[in-house]
This record gives C-alpha cells, structure tokens and sequence, in this order.
C-alpha cells in the first residue's frame, strides 16, 4: 500500500485519498484538500502521524480564536490566516491516513473533537469582533450579539445535519464505510474507562460525545425518517445504494454545497480576515437559513421517507410512515 501511494501521480494519489465525490464540500475538493494532499505527501515517508497532524490543526484553530481578540499589527489578517492553516490540516491528517491505510476509531474520534474545539474558540470570538464593532450605542450591539448568536446556533444546525446525511450516504451507498453512532462510541468510552485510558481521550471523547448526541437529538427533530443508528444499518447492498442515491442524491448536492464545516470556516477565515466577520454571518443568518428550512428540510425529509420506505428499511429511532 504504501510503496503503492509512493509511485503514484500527484492527482491520483490526490483523488484516491479523498471520500466519495458525491459528498464532499466543493471548498475542500478545490482548495482545502489539495493543500492538505502537498502535507500529506509530504509527511508519508516521515514519522508523523495523522493525530499529530490533528493536534497541529488543534493548535492553529485555538491560535485563531486568540489573534481575533488579542491587538497586535495585523491580527485580524493572522487570525484568517491561521483559521485556514486549522482547515487545511484538519483535512490533511485524514488523507494521510487513508494514504497510509492506517484510519481508526481513535483517529475519528480526535478529528471530530478538533472541529468542535476550533468552532468552541473561533465563533465566539468572532461574535466578540462584531460586538466590539457595534459596541455603540450599547443597544446596536445588543442586537448585533443577538443575531451573532442565532447565527451561530443555526450554523452549528446546518453543519451537524449536513455531517449526518454525508455519513448515511456514505454508509448506504458505498462497501467499507466504517461509521459509528453515539451509541456505539458511548459503550466504547464506557470500556474504555474500565481499563486504561489515556489522558487524551480522557479529555476528547466527552467532547466527541457531546457532539453525537446533540446530533442524534436534532436529527429526529429536524427528520424523522433518516436514523442516527449507523451502525445498525445493513451491509452494502448494490439495490439499496441505488434506492437511496436516486431519492437522496439532489438534496446531498445541496448539502455539500455551503452547509458543511469547510464552508464555514472557509467563509469565517475569510470574513476574519478582513474584519468584517458580521457580513458572513448576515448571509448565512439570512440566506443559508432559508435555504435550510425553505428547501432541504421538507425536500430530505421527502427524499428520506421514500428511499427508507422502498429500501423497505426501519430502524428503531425511526417514525414509520402511516400506512
């Protein structure tokens, strides 16, 4: 595997370290990932590993959040440019490992963890910019906090949903998608702690389970037909993949799109940047959220209802359609 990954072409091994087209963000197929595939490359031969390559990504995303609060000649610059280094190596300790053949649980679980520190520190600093902004009078910079805060809370929505139905396409349409539910990783932390654990999943997987089930929890909200049970989905089948890429396919372009994690701190090191955070937020408060509710809500759970009901498939969180 290896000394296959060492011959091969910059695009091939560009294209075989990616997950399926079908579900990434255009953003990480044209500028994150092909950075991240120069680092990857270049740290195979080495003793580097991926969950180096994440605690690197850890680092640049905290260091973000910092430049944004903390005045020094051009920190705002610096910040945007740290929140984009944070992305790309978030996206390179993945392709690293499929290089190398070596992804695991552990890995999985400390990317996801990574994504949710970096937003923990960067959003909230960024509300801070717009606040200190708007600051006067005090009650424009009430509102402004206010709708930061909507913003921020609705933008976590459309990021969580969009990594939900990326994992069920990928689960349903593809052979060897190792995925895992919050279920699956709680009874794992739990044996976890009756043995020896580490410092740092002692430290990460809280986070990391945090993360799964809020998403678990808004995922029947949001759709009542999909499953947050990955891991009692059937093995791959050809028919099924087929069932569901044809009801579901339209609505993962959608989600792709603008709605996932790459997209929203490509548009926040963006907008960081230049100091001007509120304009992001703005489109994505207004913009992002109509298309959310006003389209991909009621047309995924459309395209849910009929892939489920004709993969003639039920899990037990699902609601099953009346008659």
């Amino acid at each position: 595997m290896k000394a296959a990954q060492a011959q091969m072409g910059f695009w091939s091994g560009y294209r075989s370290s990616l997950k399926s087209l079908e579900v990434e963000e255009p953003i990480d197929v044209w500028v994150h990932r092909p950075i991240a595939h120069l680092i990857a490359r270049a740290c195979f031969p080495l003793p580097i590993s991926p969950d180096a390559i994440t605690a690197l990504s850890i680092l640049a995303g905290i260091a973000s959040g910092v430049a944004l609060v903390v005045d020094f000649p051009f920190h705002l610059p610096a910040s945007g440019l740290l929140l984009f280094c944070s992305a790309v190596l978030d996206c390179a300790d993945g392709q690293l490992a499929r290089m190398r053949g070596t992804s695991s649980v552990f890995g999985r679980m400390l990317d996801g963890t990574a994504d949710m520190v970096t937003a923990a520190v960067v959003v909230p600093a960024s509300a801070f910019l717009i606040w200190r902004s708007f600051a006067t009078p005090w009650w424009v910079g009430l509102a402004a906090v206010t709708l930061a805060t909507i913003t921020i809370v609705t933008s976590s929505f459309h990021t969580t949903m969009y990594d939900h139905y990326k994992n069920v396409f990928l689960r349903l349409t593809g052979p060897g998608e190792d995925l895992e539910d919050y279920e699956t990783a709680h009874a794992r932390f739990s044996a976890l702690r009756r043995g020896q654990i580490g410092i740092v999943s002692r430290l990460c997987y809280p986070i990391y389970l945090f993360y799964l089930k809020s998403q678990r929890d808004y995922v029947l909200t949001f759709d009542p037909y999909t499953s947050a049970r990955l891991t009692l989905f059937p093995p791959y089948d050809p028919d099924r993949a087929a069932i569901y890429r044809a009801a579901a396919g339209p609505v993962m372009r959608a989600w792709k799109s603008v709605f996932g994690f790459g997209s929203l701190v490509f548009g926040l090191a963006l907008f960081n940047g230049l100091g001007h955070p509120e304009y992001y937020l703005g489109v994505r408060l207004v913009a992002l959220n109509l298309a959310f509710y006003g389209y991909l809500r009621p047309a995924q759970r459309k395209a849910s209802r009929e892939a489920f009901e004709r993969m003639d498939l039920v899990l037990p969180d699902q609601k099953r359609a009346p008659g």
